[in-house]
């Protein structure tokens, strides 16, 4: 009966590190997607940037259009 007992509690146990691991590593890549998508956008925004005479309304009309 104990050993019963103990293989149930080793298995309760094997199946909460294995969820506590898998949790971790979807944090991990939610993290390396806004990293990624935070360059993308200062990529954008610098190129956006960079053009002669991008005055405000100009800028107003990229972001409306979803290009800033």
């Amino acid at each position: 009966m104990k050993m019963i007992l103990l293989w149930f509690v080793s298995v309760l146990m094997a199946a909460y590190g294995s969820f506590l691991y898998g949790k971790s590593q979807a944090k991990t890549q939610i993290v390396e997607k806004q990293v990624e998508v935070i360059k993308y956008v200062a990529e954008k925004r610098a190129k956006i940037q960079a053009r002669p005479n991008a005055n405000r309304d100009e800028l107003l009309k990229l972001m409306r259009e979803g290009h800033l």
